[in-house]
């Protein structure tokens, strides 16, 4: 079936501008999971919205372009690789894996400097009927029994739900293209914001297009919400320095500090003495987090078996330095080479006797002010200093994935369960953390975090709790750079409900 013309759906590249002659009630940038349900509530609720994306309806080399930055702490994915930048945003390339935080996810804890929201998760329940509807989520499995007999009851074993996935663009384009309330602008780029003279209320947003020479246009709006991503977020606030020059809402120096990844490594491998329940998550309940003074995390238990077909094609991408450059570029991450090929597979085939597996976690990763999203010197087309992502580890990073490792291998010794190999990295003094392609797991997953993060103390983060720039009336901030720490759920869901959260309160904001 054609898809009909798009209506309210105007491309800055080519569109008559005068559709943008007159003050909107709201001004939404971005058009992820955030920027999509935000315009959405509002739009319900009777108000007009300015929906603006800067990349197309699909993807385009010249916007991908813009995400290119560097990475200048920790090894990690190039910036152009780790995001999407076109209608839909980060759902075009997310995995559909959801669930909630918890609720000492949201608790301050002694030993994590900085650590609390100014909300608690009683704050995000109401939403979570929603989220489901808006993510295409199955029903939340009914899971009584949390506890096996090799883990213990300090560590519980815990379940994801799975989204088809659901890509925001392609499920939403027919809705936003007919509302009469929604105006959406691709290939619309924000550029600058233009204050009044006390500095603290936004009065338009200027935008430009591709086209060489565009002088650019503002759209005005009574309030203004920038939903861009962790990485960029925090980019814009700082480039937008024409009127503040430290970058708005920078006052106290935290925007992009704090930036927070779910740190992904293999920890271990095990020697199993008897079956194993394969494909286990586990996490810390509060009560291990304080004894022991740790993050939250997930341990992830497998045994090792492998497919021929996969190992087969691993070692002949594995044997020359071409073929794993071109696998890195269709993964978008090096391939891992260092474990399985055939002679893996032939050896666990005719290992009878004996039953390998691993261990891996995925960690939540400290408030780290020198973990940061900086400015580079080089400018992209726009003027725009490109982002320098200075990604860094604490000891309490170590601490924590560390005693992850050494508990559950307690635990499987006890239980006779089998024997594991903390991987010498880990076990080193200090931690030598493992760079990306070094067969010690993924690294980081894509989340990116706590650059503008939520704070009761404009000293402590960027917005307060309705998401609302400290110290400006009516710009908010919509996404996961709000997140005031991680856990170690991927973000997602907590996304989706935080901006249906934002949403209603910018409509009663709105009304009043």
């Amino acid at each position: 079936m054609a898809r009909r013309p798009d209506r309210m759906i105007l491309d800055a590249n080519t569109a008559d501008r005068q559709a943008f002659e007159r003050e909107f009630d709201a001004c939404v940038i971005g058009t992820g999971p955030a920027g999509i349900c935000i315009a959405r509530k509002l739009a319900e609720a009777g108000f007009d919205v300015a929906l603006m994306e800067g990349g197309d309806l699909d993807y385009t080399p010249e916007s991908q372009e813009l995400y290119v930055g560097d990475v200048i702490g920790h090894d990690y994915y190039q910036t152009d690789v780790t995001r999407l930048r076109f209608f839909g945003g980060t759902s075009n390339h997310w995995g559909g894996r959801s669930r909630t935080l918890e609720p000492h996810d949201f608790e301050h804890h002694p030993y994590h400097p900085l650590s609390g929201w100014p909300i608690d998760k009683t704050d995000l329940d109401p939403y979570a009927e929603e989220a489901d509807t808006v993510l295409d989520l199955p029903p939340a499995e009914v899971f009584p029994d949390r506890v096996d007999d090799y883990a213990g009851p300090d560590m519980p074993i815990i379940k994801f739900r799975q989204s088809p996935p659901t890509r925001f663009g392609e499920k939403y384009h027919d809705e936003l293209a007919a509302s009469e309330r929604i105006t959406l602008a691709v290939n619309a780029n924000l550029v600058d914001m233009r204050l009044d003279p006390t500095l603290a209320t936004v009065e338009t947003a200027l935008f430009k297009s591709y086209a060489p020479g565009d002088a650019g246009f503002p759209v005005r709006a009574r309030l203004f919400c920038l939903c861009l991503g962790g990485l960029e977020n925090p980019r814009f606030l700082l480039n937008a320095n024409s009127q503040i020059p430290e970058g708005i809402g920078n006052s106290n120096d935290l925007v992009g500090r704090f930036f927070a990844e779910h740190m992904a490594f293999k920890i271990g491998s095990v020697l199993f003495e008897s079956e194993v329940p394969t494909g286990r998550g586990y996490e810390p309940t509060a009560e291990l987090m304080d004894e022991y003074e740790i993050l939250n995390f997930n341990l992830l238990v497998g045994t090792k078996g492998l497919e021929f077909t996969r190992e087969a094609a691993r070692s002949v991408i594995c044997s020359g330095e071409f073929s794993e450059r071109l696998a890195e570029k269709v993964l978008g991450r090096p391939l891992d080479c260092d474990f399985g090929g055939l002679g893996e597979y032939w050896e666990n085939l005719n290992a009878e006797d004996r039953d390998q597996g691993w261990l891996a976690v995925i960690i939540e990763q400290s408030l780290n002010p020198d973990s940061r999203v900086m400015l580079a010197e080089e400018r992209d087309i726009f003027g725009h200093r490109r982002l320098a992502l200075d990604w860094q580890f604490t000891e309490l990073d170590a601490h924590t994935t560390r005693t992850a490792a050494t508990l559950i291998a307690q635990r499987f010794a006890e239980q006779g369960l089998g024997r594991v190999q903390i991987r010498d990295w880990l076990m080193a003094e200090p931690v030598v953390w493992p760079a990306m392609g070094e067969g010690q797991g993924e690294v980081g997953l894509h989340h990116h975090m706590c650059t503008t993060r939520m704070s009761a103390d404009p000293a402590e983060g960027v917005v307060d709790a309705d998401c609302r720039i400290h110290g400006m009336s009516n710009l908010y901030i919509g996404g996961s750079s709000v997140f005031s720490t991680g856990g170690h759920a991927n973000p997602t869901y907590t996304v989706v409900q935080l901006a249906l959260r934002l949403g209603d309160h910018l409509v009663a904001q709105l009304s009043a």
